[in-house]
């Protein structure tokens, strides 16, 4: 088997104008706006008092101050220090108070939520295609319980791509087994075989063996997990990565979709404990990527060799987007 350098470099949204997963629906109340980054660009998502929600730079063009410690006012956010108000697009309105010179308008991002989460666009706003929006497969019915997380890790997305891809180290999942992959322009599919170890073994409706399925795109990963005996899928998570910096720290974005367990404790209640037992599975070896990412900025690297065919697939996928990019650009 060949090895191949994997590129584990942070992703700059500039250059991958793509949605990201920025906040919780439920995160952002009424009349209210949260300041976040997208790559090294800050950016205030606003719920204004009627209509949808939007995003603008988080700088008023007046002083730079952050407009997310402003106030929502009606339609309008306000900044902090004079009051100048902005509009959804950007457009900006005079305060209680003469300027000399209306400052500029700033710069509006594509914003819009979908299926309980809100997604900003990092490319023009006015090419923002709300269809590429990253779809999470989920169950309906009281057979499932949804729940959803956020978590904050210092590594960039690649190399957390990467971390999800090999999920099933023996100390997390048990005895892990890689099959073999599906791949297409767009997608890498991963199949494993899995001798599940506690507590995974007892997750409602998995037995011993069971198998996992881990879909990777250039901008989020699924991962089912099905009994071996008849391929009934018992859990299934859903990823969503935002770059927060230039030096590779990511807001990883998940929601969790879990057949409940009525055996043990009461439906809602067995769903929800086991996708927080899930999620902490799935990132109990966080430290992993941390201290990897912390060891290649020390060496000046910009990756490894790997011979992990996901892996290689991997850096095919972002190879071959890196190129589009670079033509269309």
């Amino acid at each position: 088997m060949g090895m191949t350098h994997t590129l584990l470099q942070p992703f700059d949204p500039d250059h991958n104008a793509q949605w990201y997963p920025a906040l919780r629906s439920a995160d952002l109340r009424h009349q209210k706006a949260i300041g976040v980054y997208c790559g090294s660009r800050p950016v205030v998502i606003v719920r204004p008092e009627a209509g949808l929600v939007f995003a603008l730079d988080d700088r008023c063009t007046h002083r730079q101050v952050p407009l997310s410690r402003g106030v929502v006012s009606g339609t309008f956010i306000r900044c902090p220090l004079h009051g100048i108000k902005f509009a959804r697009s950007g457009r900006c309105y005079s305060p209680d108070m003469v300027l000399e010179e209306m400052p500029p308008r700033v710069e509006g991002w594509g914003c819009r939520e979908k299926e309980g989460w809100i997604f900003l666009y990092s490319g023009n706003a006015e090419d923002a295609d709300e269809a590429l929006i990253p779809a999470m497969t989920h169950h309906d019915g009281k057979d499932w319980c949804h729940e959803t997380f956020i978590r904050e890790i210092n590594a960039p997305v690649p190399l957390l791509m990467d971390h999800v891809q090999r999920f099933g180290r023996r100390t997390t999942s048990g005895s892990v087994t890689y099959l073999d992959q599906n791949i297409t322009e767009q997608q890498i599919s991963s199949h494993y075989r899995v001798v599940a170890s506690t507590p995974l073994s007892v997750l409602p409706g998995i037995a011993r063996p069971w198998r996992a399925t881990v879909d990777t795109t250039l901008v989020d990963q699924n991962v089912y997990f099905s009994s071996e005996d008849d391929a009934t899928l018992c859990a299934e998570i859903w990823l969503g990565y935002m770059p927060t910096g230039c030096d590779g720290r990511t807001r990883v974005c998940g929601k969790i979709s879990i057949r409940q367990d009525h055996t043990r404790l009461p439906g809602r209640v067995s769903g929800s404990l086991w996708a927080k037992l899930l999620w902490k599975l799935l990132w109990k070896e966080q430290s992993l990527p941390e201290a990897e990412w912390s060891a290649i900025q020390q060496s000046g690297r910009v990756g490894h060799s790997d011979f992990f065919p996901p892996a290689q697939a991997m850096q095919d996928l972002v190879t071959k987007n890196n190129q589009r990019m670079a033509k269309e650009g």
